[in-house]
């Protein structure tokens, strides 16, 4: 059987001759090339096997190295080679040969060893370098290399590891920002596309094209990210945002980009992200020319008030007053940057030109002054009209908080009231001042209420929900700023009656001067009251950031020194009773607000000196009673009659020298008669 089973495999059949083979007999050994050698080979193959023990090391089947040194050394083998135990076929001749498929397939498994895996540093340091070998690509030809703008969009998607995603959206607004042309880029019309154009033209269509869709595909990116408040990626998908509304604010989807800082500012809680969206609007408001932008963002602004029910955050509509309504530029170029008159070319330099070419570069000239003249008037009408609808947006806005009486956007509302005063039309004066009355009585309402309830506690959780003596103090600055602002264009309409206005302002000057936070704003800092339960909160604002003193120095100003002349002149009793209670309240105020207060009674005793004249000199009163200091209207007080500025007296005895010198002052300017 094992010597059928030796011819079988090793075929010595080719090598005998067939008539030797026919004439031999059975028992005669063959022969090779005349040799006897072929039962030397059966012999070998009838030797037993040795098989391998537990103990053995397998033999290694790798081939030797050669060091950097010059030595050679055996590589020893990494794994035991997998031996299966022989059959009982195998001693009897018999081996159970292996398909080439499952051969093959255990050679390839010995022979890729396992790949080691790779430490996250080392992955972020291998993309900073692909990225930053990307970015480099793009920039230097970026008509050449656009198409690896959606590999990183792919490398967005595909990553897990956040530190390599965030160096990815940061890595695509750079570039963005960098390759961006400045203009916008329109979608090519069917014909445009079916026109046969020159190979630079195609070239630069479809890096355009592609661009537009790179940047349409990134910004919806943002937009997901961003609104994923607790990731991780939200703060650097915000901060790109506003690198793009920063750097290119004229280039396409420019409302996509608004649109996701206008979500962001919807969020109640006030972190670094909001902030920075803030900060952007604002600067884009005062960076905007043309207006068109500024007109979208503010109707989103608007828009979401009203999803809102306008419980956001006061600094949102604050953003309103860094928009450029209908005032002109006054840019002023300066003096190194100003374009110098050409000088004139001599004579002997100049070309000879016959009669055709002149009159042909006349009428170029004159042609080229024309365009300039007519693209500077469409211009101008464009951004006319574009702010004209802001305006009225924004006033819009602006009145209905009036009506809803919004407590935590009152102050903002009458801020941007008192800037833009003199952009509202007459014909709104009546509801807006209704408006600001309405204001001042609940303010009144709410001192009367604060006399009445007993407890403290209740009393303070009133001041604190509500400014409402901030804001009554606003409405006189926007009341008289509305009519001071109009007196000259509507001479005949503005003739309203502000009294109203003026007595509450004599009436709550002795509750300001007694106030602890008169010179305390949202930015200064202070100590708590020590007999308080809880601290004293200002509230916190970017806009509405003045102290009470600074709101009382502007009321004074718009009603005594910038009042409009259709509201009359002021009478000599009202001047007497404000300069009297002035200079009472002067004496319970810190040295600062003292000396600012002392300067405006300066001011007022200049221009008004023949009607408070009386106050200083005794020999001038005429008239009978008393004066009643407690009274809160200022012609009924009696100031004339029976009173004299004797706190100057106490003044002059100050421990401060400057209100000392600020009283001997005010002394002067009220003894001189004019």
């Amino acid at each position: 059987m094992a010597g059928a089973t030796a011819s079988r495999k090793r075929k010595v059949s080719q090598f005998l001759n067939d008539s030797d083979k026919a004439s031999a007999p059975r028992h005669a050994k063959a022969t090779i090339n005349g040799k006897v050698d072929w039962d030397e080979e059966q012999d070998y193959e009838r030797l037993a096997r040795r098989r391998q023990r537990k103990g053995d090391k397998p033999e290694s089947q790798r081939l030797p190295i050669k060091t950097p040194e010059g030595r050679i050394l055996a590589v020893e083998a990494t794994e035991p080679e997998r031996q299966e135990p022989e059959s009982d076929d195998e001693d009897n001749g018999i081996h159970d040969e292996e398909s080439p498929e499952e051969a093959s397939d255990d050679e390839m498994q010995e022979a890729e060893p396992a790949k080691p895996k790779k430490s996250e540093r080392q992955r972020i340091v291998e993309a900073k370098e692909e990225l930053a070998t990307i970015a480099s690509s793009i920039n230097e030809e970026p008509e050449e290399n656009y198409h690896l703008l959606r590999k990183l969009q792919e490398l967005f998607g595909s990553e897990s590891n956040i530190t390599i995603k965030k160096l990815t959206l940061i890595t695509q607004a750079t570039i963005f920002r960098d390759i961006i042309p400045g203009y916008r880029i329109r979608p090519l019309t069917a014909e445009e596309q079916a026109m046969k154009v020159a190979s630079d033209v195609r070239k630069l269509r479809n890096f355009e094209q592609s661009l537009v869709s790179s940047y349409k595909s990134y910004i919806d990116t943002l937009g997901k990210v961003s609104r994923q408040i607790g990731n991780q990626l939200c703060p650097v998908a915000i901060s790109c945002v506003c690198t793009l509304v920063d750097t290119v604010p004229h280039f396409n989807f420019r409302q996509e980009l608004l649109k996701i800082l206008v979500e962001r500012l919807s969020v109640r809680v006030v972190d670094e992200a909001f902030v920075k969206c803030r900060n952007t609007l604002e600067e884009f408001f005062r960076q905007d020319e043309s207006g068109t932008g500024s007109l979208e963002a503010v109707r989103m602004i608007i828009k979401m008030l009203k999803a809102k029910d306008y419980q956001v955050d006061e600094s949102v509509l604050n953003t309103f007053l860094s928009l450029r309504l209908l005032a002109e530029l006054n840019v002023k170029a300066s003096y190194d940057t100003i374009d110098q008159p050409g000088q004139k070319m001599k004579k002997k330099d100049r070309l000879p030109f016959t009669k055709k070419e002149k009159k042909a570069y006349k009428e170029k000239k004159v042609v080229d002054a024309q365009m300039k003249e007519a693209d500077a008037v469409v211009e101008y009408e464009e951004r006319d009209r574009n702010q004209s609808e802001t305006l009225k947006a924004v006033f819009l806005t602006y009145f209905r908080i009036l009506k809803e009486k919004k407590p935590t956007l009152m102050g903002a509302t009458l801020e941007g009231l008192a800037k833009f005063a003199h952009l509202i039309n007459v014909e709104f004066f009546s509801d807006i001042l209704a408006a600001l009355r309405e204001l001042v009585e609940d303010a009144q309402a709410d001192a009367d209420a604060e006399e009445e309830v007993a407890d403290e506690e209740a009393a303070e959780s009133l001041q604190r929900e509500r400014n409402l003596r901030r804001e009554a103090l606003l409405c006189i600055v926007s009341a008289f700023s509305l009519l001071a602002d109009q007196a000259n264009e509507a001479k005949g309409l503005v003739n309203i009656d502000l009294s109203f206005f003026t007595t509450y302002l004599y009436s709550v000057l002795l509750l300001l001067s007694l106030s602890p936070t008169i010179e305390l704003s949202s930015k200064s800092l202070h100590l708590a009251d020590p007999s308080s339960s809880e601290p004293v909160e200002i509230p916190s604002s970017k806009v509405n950031k003045a102290t009470e003193i600074e709101m009382l120095l502007r009321s004074l100003d718009v009603v005594f020194f910038k009042a409009p002349r259709g509201t009359g002149e002021i009478s000599s009793a009202r001047v007497a009773a404000f300069t009297k209670r002035l200079s009472i309240a002067a004496l319970q105020l810190p040295e600062k607000s003292c000396i600012a207060l002392l300067t405006s009674l300066q001011n007022l005793g200049k221009k008004h000196s023949r009607k408070v004249h009386p106050l200083f000199v005794s020999d001038d009163m005429v008239g009978d009673g008393t004066y009643d200091p407690f009274i809160d209207t200022p012609e009924l007080s009696n100031a004339l009659a029976g009173s004299a500025v004797f706190e100057h007296a106490l003044l002059a005895n100050h421990y401060s020298p400057k209100i000392r010198e600020q009283s001997k002052l005010v002394l002067k300017s009220g003894t001189s008669n004019r």
